[in-house]
């Protein structure tokens, strides 16, 4: 089904995929030796070098007018100790209740020049989701739309890469 867009007159598909990394940056740099030699990983955590330490969550954006918001698939890099924390409670079902980690943003956000590196909290969530990501800086750009939300054209150039891109 498609919406017409109120921004640019197109119809979008309203049913959007939404914008996932499937690795840190980190790691999609490697070359397939380098990567098969240094690092272990699965779809939720991966390590470097048992030196860098990363897992796999949600950055939520609202979106305007609709009931359920945008999500970001993106990883992000916590300390060792976090890290040893966060597996102890991955199976609890109380993780949730557990104070939010300090981390940083492992992806550069499409859209978002600079993205990478930025300061984010880590919330766990439960046992059988992922954990969210909010950003610590309320002035970048992408903290603005976390906080304000987005127009559902935003999310399809989250989606398709290009602004001008519709279905």
């Amino acid at each position: 089904m498609a919406t017409v867009c109120e921004t640019c007159g197109l119809a979008h598909d309203s049913e959007l995929f939404e914008l996932a990394y499937h690795r840190p940056d980190a790691v999609v740099a490697m070359d397939d030796d380098e990567r098969a030699q240094r690092v272990r990983e699965s779809n939720d955590i991966c390590r470097i070098d048992n030196a860098r330490f990363f897992l796999r969550g949600i950055l939520p954006l609202p979106v305007h007018d609709r009931a359920d918001g945008y999500m970001l698939g993106v990883w992000v890099e916590v300390s060792e100790g976090s890290f040893s924390r966060i597996h102890k409670l991955w199976t609890d079902p109380d993780q949730a209740d557990e104070p939010a980690f300090d981390a940083t943003l492992a992806n550069e956000v499409r859209h978002h020049p600079g993205s990478l590196g930025l300061a984010v909290t880590l919330q766990l969530t439960g046992p059988t989701t992922r954990p969210s990501v909010f950003l610590v800086d309320d002035g970048h750009p992408l903290a603005v739309e976390q906080r304000e939300g987005i127009s559902f054209h935003r999310a399809t150039e989250y989606t398709y890469g290009q602004p001008d891109t519709a279905v």
